[in-house]
């Protein structure tokens, strides 16, 4: 993901409610994460 389109993630984040046990998937998920990573970094 180039800079353009982490910024367009983040600004959508952040426009959804914030759900405390949801947030750090998204924000994983937003810089191009992909599941499977995403799921290893928050076991």
């Amino acid at each position: 993901m180039n800079a353009v389109e982490i910024e367009e993630a983040i600004s959508l984040l952040a426009e959804q409610p914030f759900v405390p046990a949801d947030f750090p998937y998204a924000f994983l998920e937003a810089f191009g994460n992909k599941e499977t990573t995403i799921k290893i970094l928050c076991w």
